[in-house]
């Protein structure tokens, strides 16, 4: 039965078979399909044997869900029912389900081993495999095995379950079916977004969600869908826009055309809706551990991926889902964790504070040897690490909840305030520069106009000066642009590049890797840079990477070494 005064879910005639399960054997595996209730119904059943810690893949699910627990159970937000994310918490003491993004289960491990205050972890949408749950359920099954009342918890709704549960000494799977509301998925292929809108929008009762890449694309869509249904409000759902404007996106009465990325993918309900547009597509970040190299690709979704973003559609009532690809499509089952495609110098710092070696660590599933070994070597030119071992300057990187690279700038510069503002620009993405003079860094255009930038990375830039407080007393002060330059460098000298001819676009980079400085960059002088953001070639035989984003670098700054230019 649910709770006295609520709606009935699928989940509320398991909830004593999960609560028995979990009590028995202390660890779960719970696959629960879109609608079945499970992230707002279990975690407040959990809470009657102690605090629980529920973890989330993105912020503005982790603040939606506990407000919709506080409306559920009457209980107070920031009370009885919190959240912890990024730079922003909501939360007392006493609370009693606290909802983090994931990241923050690893930072409270490392400061506290043992998780001491907790009673049970639940690592919700743990199919999408982002390198934090990884972390955090390999980190929190060694609290688990040396506490034996801490209890660990799994949910998803597209888990293959088996593997996590071999993880976990064989615990329990309990499977729960979703709200058996009907769905009916079309296929459009060649559609735009405007034209499936433009579709469905007169069959809709409610709310349409569009699922598309990125932020670019879904500003590109926005005029084109607010041009063909004038009656709609159209409105955006990415992860750079600030806390509010993801809120109000969520939150918002009427019916609405929602552009989102893949961040309404899982977990977040978005009220109202009954028709989704899927684009088939998404965003993935990868890193080429060898050459140094990120790229942004755009690639097509698992089929598990386009289930839930169809499920959205029928969580409240029958739903339709409109595919703009050709129902032969194959689409592989599930995506590629994170583990094995991103660069690990961060979660291989955390795993140095928590005192493991990641080549004897016990991991859910281990990553490549060669991005262990070149994360490595980055936390070593950082100062992080000296072989195996953190450093006092490696605990000091590790304290600040930024990137390596960043939080070593951020400290090079003494907490200054341009090296903050230039550090928010760079962990939020958010310069696209377009070139007009020449200049020695990129960064310096986005400072000097720093009205112009949106709220969001002014409040990022806001939090890293807050953190800069505890770096230097000297924090907030501006300094000169060689020192901005120089600690730059500091942080990306694994990305220096040098001219092969005076002012040429033409560079290679330290790695021996050939790359081309792009026209939208101003840094046309000196010998030497640094590369702030370079891509791998994106056409196939071009052995070209392309550096868009640069910084000077005086040659008296370089130390020697074995590179062969």
């Amino acid at each position: 039965m649910p709770p006295r005064g609520l709606d009935p879910l699928p989940i509320d005639a398991h909830v004593d078979a999960v609560l028995d399960a979990v009590r028995r054997h202390r660890a779960a595996v719970i696959v629960a399909l879109p609608g079945a209730g499970k992230t707002t119904r279990l975690p407040p059943a959990f809470a009657a044997d102690g605090p629980v810690l529920v973890l989330q893949p993105r912020r503005v699910a982790a603040r939606a869900i506990a407000r919709r627990i506080a409306e559920e159970r009457g209980w107070t937000l920031g009370q009885e029912v919190g959240w912890h994310v990024r730079f922003e918490r909501r939360f007392t003491a006493s609370t009693r389900v606290l909802l983090a993004t994931e990241g923050i289960l690893t930072a409270r491990l490392v400061d506290d081993p043992l998780l001491s205050g907790v009673r049970t972890i639940v690592l919700d949408e743990f199919h999408e495999r982002s390198i934090h749950a990884d972390m955090g359920l390999a980190l929190a099954r060694q609290a688990w095995a040396a506490r034996d009342d801490l209890r660990l918890v799994v949910m998803s709704a597209t888990l293959a379950a088996g593997p996590v549960a071999r993880f976990l000494d064989g615990c329990p799977i309990v499977e729960v079916p979703g709200r058996p509301y009907p769905l009916d998925v079309a296929y459009a292929p060649g559609e735009s977004v405007a034209e499936a809108v433009r579709a469905v929008w007169p069959g809709s009762r409610g709310s349409v969600l569009c699922f598309l890449p990125g932020a670019p694309e879904i500003h590109r869509a926005h005029a084109e869908v607010a041009r063909v249904v004038p009656d709609a409000d159209v409105v955006d759902l990415f992860g750079g826009l600030s806390a509010d404007e993801q809120d109000r996106a969520v939150h918002g009465g009427g019916r609405r055309v929602i552009l989102a990325t893949n961040i309404a993918e899982t977990s977040l309900t978005v009220p109202g809706v009954d028709t989704v547009v899927d684009t088939g597509l998404h965003k993935v970040a990868r890193y080429d551990a060898t050459r140094a190299l990120d790229t942004l690709d755009t690639e097509r979704v698992s089929l598990a991926s386009a289930d839930q973003r169809a499920g959205r559609a029928a969580r409240l009532g029958p739903g339709h889902a409109r595919r703009l690809w050709d129902a032969r499509d194959r689409l592989r089952p599930h995506g590629e964790p994170d583990i094995a495609r991103i660069d690990l110098a961060g979660p291989l710092l955390d795993l140095a504070a928590w005192g493991a070696d990641p080549e004897t660590f016990p991991w859910f599933e281990p990553p490549p040897a060669d991005a262990v070994a070149a994360a490595r070597a980055l936390l070593q030119r950082l100062g992080a690490l000296e072989g195996a071992t953190l450093t006092p300057l490696g605990r000091r990187i590790q304290a600040l909840p930024l990137p390596p690279r960043l939080a070593r700038i951020l400290i090079e510069a003494g907490g200054a305030r341009d090296a903050a503002r230039a550090c928010a620009i760079l962990s939020e993405r958010s310069l696209t520069p377009t070139r007009r003079e020449t200049t020695t860094c990129d960064l310096l255009g986005s400072l000097d106009a720093w009205a112009s930038l949106p709220p969001h990375v002014h409040q990022v830039a806001r939090q890293i000066e807050d953190l800069a407080a505890s770096i230097a007393p000297t924090s907030g002060r501006g300094f000169a642009e060689a020192d901005l330059r120089r600690a730059l460098f500091v942080g990306y000298a694994d990305r220096l590049a040098r001219r092969r001819e005076p002012q040429g676009l033409t560079l290679a980079l330290a790695t021996g890797t050939g790359a081309v400085l792009g026209r939208e960059s101003g840094v046309r002088d000196g010998e030497f840079l640094v590369a702030l953001d370079v891509q791998a070639p994106t056409r196939p035989g071009d052995p070209n990477a392309l550096v868009r984003v640069a910084s000077q670098v005086d040659p008296e700054w370089i130390v020697p070494t074995s590179i062969a230019w």
